[in-house]
């Protein structure tokens, strides 16, 4: 299988993929370069994969690279991690997939409708099976965390990856809702059972400074509008949603009151 080697420089990391007369399946645009005999290959997914790459939030075509050399995925902010899989399954986040060995599967995995709003994870997640490694991008550092028969608790959607075989649900975390408003904890996601829990907890610093940059910038457009803005009146947006409605579906009548006078002249 392919050798994975994940590279930090001038705080982004990148991929160093090298391959000796093997394939690998690397997420659509992320390759960066590549060095040896190395040929590409882009074949066309089936309906029922395009649907099911729409539907997770993955890119619908995934080319292959076969040969031998060495691979290069694009440098990023966030951090890359590599799964090893020994014929098992993990659900992982949504747009996480990167890379992988060529006989790892990509398929999607369906969260229970009421977690999916709840858990920040959404219903569609993306399920990779197999045997070898997969390249994921996630927030941050990531703490593994082993269950046996266990159930782990976590307050936000820090979970990157998890064993197939682990119950996820969102559960208030008090039965009383006073309780659950007044410790200011309302919903968590459980994850319950044998396996294992991939966390990252803790945003990469790139993350932490470009939050903290957009911050900066919002506050300071803030200030540079000065007290007018304060006084003008502002239409709530869903307000502002239905009279665009309104006057689409006036301006609808209309052409049809104009095409039906003027079939009947």
């Amino acid at each position: 299988m392919a050798e994975y080697i994940i590279h930090s420089k001038n705080d982004v990391q990148y991929v160093e993929i090298e391959l000796l007369d093997e394939t690998v399946v690397v997420e659509s645009g992320l390759m960066h370069y590549y060095q040896g005999k190395i040929t590409m290959d882009n074949p066309m997914p089936g309906t029922k994969k395009m649907l099911k790459a729409k539907m997770s939030g993955e890119k619908v075509f995934k080319p292959l690279y076969k040969g031998t050399g060495k691979l290069f995925l694009a440098p990023s902010f966030n951090d890359y991690y590599a799964l090893k899989m020994n014929n098992e399954a993990f659900i992982i986040d949504k747009g996480a997939f990167c890379a992988s060995d060529s006989a790892i599967s990509v398929d999607v995995s369906v969260n229970k409708a009421l977690t999916g709003l709840m858990s920040g994870e959404g219903i569609l997640q993306t399920l990779v099976k197999g045997k070898g490694t997969v390249i994921m991008s996630v927030p941050g550092p990531v703490e593994t965390i082993q269950l046996n028969n266990d159930t782990l608790i976590v307050d936000g959607p820090f979970i990157v990856a998890r064993s197939d075989s682990l119950d996820f649900e969102a559960r208030q975390i008090s039965r009383s809702i006073i309780q659950s408003i007044t410790s200011g904890e309302g919903w968590v996601n459980a994850v319950s059972g044998t396996g294992t829990v991939l966390l990252s907890p803790v945003p990469n610093k790139n993350i932490l400074f470009q939050e903290h940059i957009e911050q900066l910038f919002s506050n300071h457009m803030k200030t540079s509008v000065g007290e007018n803005q304060k006084t003008k009146f502002k239409i709530p947006g869903c307000l502002v949603n239905l009279l665009t409605l309104a006057a689409f579906s006036f301006v609808v009548y209309l052409l049809f009151l104009y095409y039906f006078s003027q079939l009947y002249q």
